[in-house]
Order: structure tokens, then sequence, then C-alpha cells
């Protein structure tokens, strides 16, 4: 079957952007789905109609940009951030409702990560006579599914660390003061990412000396995270918010020294309980039981001695660092990033910076661990 040759239109930048912008409508609404932004524009350049994915369950991009679009001239191109999928899930397969709508140019912004997608689509597309570029803006449709791409591949949820620390790396005074490093308006900012994530998790230490609520009490609109501890001995204070607010989902990680009454009790309070097989659960292990109950972001928000276990077995993909003035010097003040136990500097984690905006007093750094 002949393929036509690329639709010539100028500029497919532009649309592609318009696509991408459509897709960030549904940022951290989608999960586990990535989203998604379709734009049809006519030979003369003008969007025919448009479209994006809003949450799981509901129709993907080119569904909603095509499903009331009829007569489609030849020289129609559908521009779409990720690879249109070619599998029955929730909907049926994209490239199907392409094929039928006679569309005969695609752009593809990137190739999609999914094992059961991954090409398959361009492919299916391009065996059924359309002509498929791929690549279009790539880096930006690839960066902005970092949630998606790192769960589908490895079955584990996404990680940002957040910490807010002074200007010499400190969480908290020797006492165990901390209230408050950074400013308002950088602690507001910080806030809000908990509606970003579809869980926020803490140590028990965290826990037990600030006794936080761990809920979005700042967006218009809240997502509220579901609330994890990590605790070896699975105990919780019981006069503890996390054990007195059950609005929302409450999961506990332990290791295999917690008592069995101490499950009953929680789960009689309405807490799930995972129970490792070993007396110090792995953070990967811990990871894995979150992803089994759906979570594929995660906000970290605990104590050093917690993110340093994450960043030990290498676990966290994303920083957000809100970085005070205030110098607190103390040598037994605790710093966020714990004791990693690494001797050699070129075994250290790494961040690759991506932003530094000043917030406020106060400064908020930004950057990636990850590879996805």
């Amino acid at each position: 079957m002949k393929i036509p040759q690329e639709n010539s239109i100028s500029n497919p930048e532009h649309y592609m952007q318009r696509a991408i912008q459509l897709a960030l409508k549904a940022d951290n609404q989608t999960e586990p789905n990535p989203i998604v932004g379709a734009v049809l524009v006519d030979g003369e350049g003008n969007v025919v109609s448009k479209g994006y994915h809003k949450k799981a369950g509901t129709p993907h991009a080119e569904v909603v940009a095509l499903k009331d679009v009829s007569d489609i001239k030849e020289d129609a191109t559908l521009f779409v951030t990720l690879e249109p999928c070619s599998h029955f899930g929730k909907t049926p397969p994209c490239t199907d409702l392409i094929i039928q709508k006679k569309i005969k140019h695609v752009v593809v912004g990137c190739q999609d990560p999914n094992p059961i997608v991954a090409g398959r689509g361009i492919k299916i597309l391009r065996e059924n006579g359309i002509s498929v570029k791929v690549g279009v803006c790539e880096t930006e449709c690839r960066n902005m599914n970092r949630v998606f791409n790192k769960h589908i591949v490895t079955q584990l949820p996404y990680v940002t660390i957040k910490s807010a620390i002074s200007l010499d790396g400190k969480i908290s005074m020797p006492s165990g003061e901390s209230q408050w490093i950074t400013g308002d308006k950088a602690r507001a900012k910080g806030h809000l990412l908990r509606s970003r994530h579809q869980a926020i998790a803490v140590g028990s230490q965290t826990l037990k000396t600030d006794n936080p609520t761990l809920t979005d009490r700042i967006s218009k609109n809240p997502r509220q995270p579901i609330r994890v501890v990590f605790s070896s001995s699975g105990i919780i204070q019981t006069e503890s918010k996390f054990a007195q607010i059950k609005d929302t989902q409450r999961i506990i990680l332990a290791g295999n020294i917690i008592d069995p009454q101490t499950v009953k009790q929680h789960e009689n309070n309405g807490i799930v309980v995972h129970v490792a097989d070993s007396k110090t659960p792995t953070i990967e292990w811990g990871l894995r039981q979150l992803y089994a109950e759906g979570i594929c972001s995660l906000l970290l928000e605990g104590g050093g001695k917690l993110i340093a276990s994450f960043l030990k077995e290498k676990m966290a993909d994303q920083l957000y660092l809100f970085l005070s003035g205030k110098i607190i010097g103390g040598a037994k003040a605790p710093a966020w990033s714990g004791e990693i136990g690494v001797e050699l500097l070129k075994d250290v984690p790494q961040i690759n910076f991506s932003n530094i905006e000043k917030v406020g007093e106060d400064l908020l750094i930004t950057g990636f661990f990850d590879r996805f």
C-alpha cells in the first residue's frame, strides 16, 4: 500500500504546542493514564477540531477531537502529543478511529513507552496507508508525562521529594524546632504539591514529632492525597491526626516486627496495613505495595532518615527544595538528606537542576533524579 507523502503544513511545532497546552489542562488528573492533547488541522493551517484526555475511563484525546468531525479532507493532519493507542483498555484503540475517519496524515509528539504500545500504534497507521511523522516537540511531549513514563515501565510510583531547609541544609534546630524555616509564600506553594500527587508519605518519627494533617487545605478544588506512613514497628499514636482524621484512605507500611494486635487495631480504624517479610522493609517493597493500591505518584515529606532511605535505593525521581536565607549552623541539627552512607564522591546522588525561582523571601530549587 502506498503511503502518502508527509503533509507540507508549515510550522508543525506550532500545532503541536497547541496540542501540548490542551493536554496540560488535565495535568495530574489522568493517572494511571498519560495526559494527551490532539489537534486536527486542515491543509490551509486552520484548526478543525481539538480535544484532550480528561481522566482515566473517559475518551482519549483523539476521540474527543474526531468524534463529531465528518468529511475530513485528504490534506488534513492530526497532531497528537503521544502515539495513538493500538489496544483495547477501558476504551477502544484510537488507531481504529483514525483509520475509520480516513485521516491520511498524523504527526506524533513522542512514542508511547507502554510496552504493549511502544511503536505498534505508529506501525498500524503506516500499514494502513497513513503518513506518520514522529518527534515534533518530542522532549516536551515526553517530559510532561514523567509520572506515566516512570510507572508504566517500572510498575513503581513516581516519587517527588519536598523539603524546606535552611541555607546550610538543615530541616530543624538541634532541639527539633522547625516552624517555620521558610516563609508563608514558600509554604503555600509547597502545600499545593499535595493535590498534584495521588499520595503523600512521611516516616513514623515525623508523624510523632510534627503530627501533620497531610491534606491539601489551599487548592480551590483539591484532590486529597492518600496518606502513607513508613513505620517498621507499625506503632502510630492513636491521638495523631493520621489516626483521627478518616476522610481519605490511609496506609501503613510496616516490618514483620509489627504486633498482630496492632495490625488489627489499625484495620478496625480503617487503615490499610502492608507487612513486609523483613524487620525493616525496603523502600522498593513499600513502593510496590503502593502501586498495587493504584498509586502512581507519591509526594515524600518525610524527615532526613526516610529521605536518605529513598536516596540510598535510588527511588526518588524529582526534588522540590525550598531554601531559606536562615543559617542554623548547628552540627547536631538534622540535614534534609539524612545519612546516605556514601563514601566516594562518584557514588553520591546528583540532581539535574531544572529551575530556580524566588518565592517570597525564599528560593525554590527543582530538579530530577530520573531517567524517564
